[in-house]
């Protein structure tokens, strides 16, 4: 088998599988080289990212603020000024730093950056009052705890395009971010009222000598603080919409509060070449409005067919006929439209109306705008499969050997069966498949090679039939129904030639679905395709099937956990408080409260799961309950 998947016709031998993967032949074989496939990728564009640092030595407020950056920022954390000054290096943008710490204050810290002449922005984030002696002091912002997450995602967004002003101008708006939140304060409180009428009047100074480039500059931050705004209402806008037609109009809705002219979402039925309006702004009238050398349809073709984000000018005429308030919009426009994908699923574009000629900076923006889009229908998409009563069952046959299941099938002459995948990490799947017939070592020798392969497994070992976990980030179309939403429900191959049958919600767009498998695995055809109903089970049926498997203990451990916080972010209560409070040992609240999960979690999972992947447990009221 080589690196994309084909057979090569031979087989490896059982003493060959620690030479093919530089690991001990335990059952387990890792690629060190497939990992820098998908997740080199996310790791290279990491390397663009900006490092954000984050100072305090409240460990939750830390980790939160972690959290709420990670997304977009590579963020780096310390929970001391010590570790924090460690952790500097040229490569830090921002940082955002707690004033009161027990083994070097912020302000030491501030000093000791400003000293080692690191190029970066700082931002004050702290429960401390701020008085005149904050004047002097070299940061860029000062924020008063208690933070939510868009004051500190905000700052740190301005501060970012702060760091391409020109210096004078940064030190205007960082003087007047500390004139701010003093004037806040009541100046009989601050330690010498004086040096706020100072700083005051170097303010105005540097205004006065920058006035044009300055006013620029709060235009441009303004522009930011919109457009970031703005797609905070979108994220908000696709958390709130279940369906694929509430994303559009929610999406579109959003553009009505933004700094751009009107969007619509269009989509395009490949079949029979025709762009369709699925959503559109209020603001926007007449989507495909003639008058103009720019053509709507056209631009979404092309947007959909380069997936890429491409724009067209914009004339008065077709202003007048698109756009609602045209009056309005002095000067030119331009028309942009952007694909909207989910990794090889595109479901259609997003059309907006931008004054002016577009950035680079906004052209990149507003692709990411279509990605997020483009997850959002996927996933709205996999919640109605999780919960619709109706699906629609697709049944493809499946010969193509660039799939490894299927190339195992032949190369081994043996049948191949998918017991199930499930998604690991963001582009790996864990697929597991039972074989049969076969060698184990030799199958892990086989698979080797592939550049997809995270790392194979054996999991189960018995006489007629092996169970493998193979964690791929390509290399068969399990990967991508899986990334798209579908449920697999069955794939088995034998000799090469395999069925599959896949399970997508109701109203899915079947074609793109399909084009999608085909595009990677093009010797896969559907054979049938049928509606489905799913019987449901009642809420209070689940709830008594679940309540006979639980033993008393662990439905005590498991609501008084629930009620103490323990499951929160960050946790309300530890293991040993929550034990403490039950007057078991904690090893013991561990077991009942795994013992508990476990059940919950296969009484939800019970049509699909399989004995061969739960195991023949009897039932565990065993030993933690004897501890009582």
């Amino acid at each position: 088998m080589t690196s994309d998947g084909s057979s090569n016709g031979s087989q490896s031998g059982p003493d060959d599988t620690s030479a093919a993967t530089g690991s001990p032949p335990d059952g387990t074989v890792e690629n060190p080289a497939t990992p820098t496939d998908e997740p080199q990728a996310e790791t290279d564009a990491s390397d663009d990212e900006p490092v954000v640092l984050v100072v305090d030595d409240d460990r939750d407020l830390a980790d939160t603020c972690e959290y709420w950056l990670r997304e977009d920022f590579d963020v780096r954390v310390a929970y001391g000024g010590e570790d924090a000054l460690e952790q500097m290096d040229d490569e830090v943008d921002v940082v955002l730093l707690d004033r009161r710490m027990p083994d070097l204050s912020g302000d030491e810290v501030l000093a000791e950056i400003d000293e080692r002449g690191y190029d970066c922005r700082v931002a004050m984030m702290t429960a401390v009052e701020p008085d005149t002696d904050i004047v002097e002091m070299p940061f860029d912002e000062y924020l008063v705890k208690p933070v939510d997450e868009d004051s500190v995602t905000g700052t740190v967004e301005e501060l970012l395009v702060r760091s391409e002003f020109d210096e004078r101008v940064r030190e205007y708006f960082a003087l007047e971010s500390t004139e701010a939140v003093l004037e806040e304060r009541d100046l009989r409180d601050l330690g010498d009222p004086t040096a706020l009428d100072d700083l005051t009047a170097r303010v105005r100074e540097l205004r006065e000598e920058r006035e044009s480039e300055i006013r620029e500059r709060e235009r441009q931050l303004d522009r930011v603080r919109r457009i970031n705004g703005f797609l905070r209402d979108v994220d908000q806008a696709l958390v709130d919409a279940s369906t694929r037609e509430g994303i559009a109009e929610t999406v579109c809705a959003s553009f009505e509060s933004s700094p751009y002219d009107g969007a619509w979402i269009a989509r395009y039925n490949e079949a029979v070449d025709t762009v369709e309006c699925a959503a559109v702004a209020e603001s926007v009238t007449s989507p495909f409005a003639e008058g103009s050398s720019a053509d709507p349809a056209a631009l979404v073709r092309e947007a959909i067919d380069t997936r890429s984000v491409v724009t067209d000018a914009v004339s008065p005429a077709h202003a007048a006929a698109a756009l609602r308030n045209a009056d309005a919009v002095a000067g030119e426009l331009t028309l942009v439209a952007i694909p909207v994908t989910y990794r090889e699923t595109v479901y259609g574009a997003l059309v907006v109306y931008v004054r002016g000629s577009i950035s680079e900076e906004e052209r990149s923006m507003l692709g990411g705008v279509g990605e997020t889009v483009g997850h959002g229908i996927n996933a709205a998409e996999s919640k109605q499969l999780l919960h619709g009563d109706s699906a629609v069952e697709l049944e493809f046959e499946h010969t193509d050997t660039r799939d490894v299941l299927v190339d195992l099938s032949l190369e081994f002459d043996t049948t191949v069966t998918l017991e199930g995948p499930s998604l690991a990490d963001e582009g790996v799947v864990s697929c597991y498949a039972s074989i049969e017939d076969v060698d184990p070592s030799t199958v892990l020798s086989a698979v080797a090679p592939l550049d997809a392969l995270v790392n194979g497994r054996v999991i189960s070992d018995e006489d007629d039939e092996a169970l493998f976990e193979f964690r791929l980030a390509d290399a068969s179309v399990v990967v991508t129904l899986v990334e798209l939403g579908a449920s697999v429900e069955s794939f088995s191959a034998t000799g090469g030639e395999g069925e599959l049958v896949v399970r997508v919600p109701a109203r899915s767009d079947l074609r793109a679905l399909t084009n999608a498998v085909q595009s990677s695995y093009p010797d896969v055809s559907v054979l049938a395709k049928r509606e489905v109903e799913d019987a449901v089970q009642s809420t209070s049926s689940f709830r008594r099937q679940l309540e006979e498997k639980l033993t008393d203990r662990q439905r005590d451990v498991m609501e008084t956990a629930l009620a103490s916080g323990y499951f929160d972010w960050p946790r309300g209560s530890t293991a040993e408080e929550v034990a403490a409070s039950l007057g078991i040992a904690a090893p013991t609240f561990h077991e009942h409260l795994r013992s508990g999960e476990r059940k919950l979690i296969e009484s939800f999972f019970a049509e699909t799961s399989t004995d061969r992947r739960t195991g023949n447990r009897a039932d565990d009221t065993g030993d933690a309950a004897s501890d009582d």
